[in-house]
């Protein structure tokens, strides 16, 4: 299938979708957000009355008193980092695979985002994010190049691990490169369709930067007022484009998501999916029912 084909597809089976696929991002947004202000202020009360009473108890120099807890903070901050990277890892996949069963013919939900979570899901699942993101680690530490085509070569392995729950981590990353053999770069075309849209607001912002060389100098031997409207002025400019990006990315992320999916499932159905008719063949292909609809939280484990 072509790009615009997909792209096409992608909203037509959005329309109706959208708010519950936007109500989603923003559920991620926010749980990755407290999750991680939680962590943080439960482990820095810890991290205060363990230092008390190890001043208490005499068994630290003034030294170690400004320094470790300093040291501390930080190693806390990076593996409480590290669990929310987890945590987010999952929530897009689950995100991803939501938008996966609306393609198959499931009602999008908000419930179907955790399926990431379930009991028979969420160890194999982040086993797979773990060794993913090891693999691809050490193929970029040769060079960036290799990396980046490791990274599109594994980039489906969590949508075969949703489509066959009993695979084993190794064989979905197997199969992955397999299915992505030859398809590396139409996959990279489709994803920069969608980078584009924060890329370009950041160049314009550059082009007037630099063209307003002359007006800055000029404005610098003015005197600090001008210099000071000037410097307030690109910095309104840039936080409105900072702004634009982020409300666009509502738009853009459940578009960009579902036509990788829909990229995914023409790999794995070929010829059977219909883009002119997606709803046709969401029915016509439906593996789930009504009692999916009611159980998709069904064993989750939060």
């Amino acid at each position: 299938m072509e790009r615009r084909e997909i792209k096409r597809t992608a909203k037509k089976l959005l329309k109706g979708n959208w708010k519950v696929a936007i109500l989603n991002l923003i559920i991620i947004s926010v749980l990755t957000g407290s999750i991680s202000q939680i962590i943080l202020t439960i482990l820095g009360t810890g991290s205060s009355l363990t230092m008390f009473e190890s001043v208490m108890q005499g068994s630290m120099n003034e030294t170690a008193i400004v320094t470790e807890p300093t040291v501390t903070a930080s190693v806390l901050t990076s593996l409480v980092s590290i669990l929310v990277g987890f945590v987010s890892s999952l929530l897009y996949a689950g995100y991803a695979w939501n938008m996966l069963d609306m393609i198959d013919g499931a009602k999008l939900s908000i419930e179907g985002m955790f399926q990431t979570f379930k009991r028979n899901r969420i160890f194999k699942t982040t086993g797979l994010i773990i060794v993913k993101s090891i693999l691809i680690t050490l193929w970029s530490l040769l060079l960036i190049i290799p990396g980046i085509i490791k990274s599109y070569s594994y980039s489906q392995a969590l949508n075969l691990m949703k489509d066959d729950p009993s695979i084993s981590i190794m064989d979905a990353l197997d199969q992955s490169r397999k299915l992505m053999k030859g398809n590396k770069w139409k996959y990279f075309l489709l994803q920069l369709s969608f980078i584009w849209w924060y890329i370009i607001p950041f160049i314009i912002f550059s082009l007037i930067l630099l063209g307003s060389m002359r007006t800055i100098d000029a404005s610098v031997k003015a005197g600090p007022t001008e210099s000071i409207a000037l410097i307030i002025g690109f910095l309104l400019l840039f936080l409105a484009i900072v702004l634009f990006v982020i409300v666009i990315s509502f738009y853009i992320e459940p578009y960009r998501t579902t036509a990788q999916q829909i990229f995914y499932r023409t790999l794995t159905d070929g010829d059977t999916y219909d883009p002119t008719h997606p709803t046709d063949y969401a029915e016509s292909n439906n593996p789930y029912n009504d009692e999916y609809e009611g159980n998709q939280l069904n064993d989750t484990d939060f």
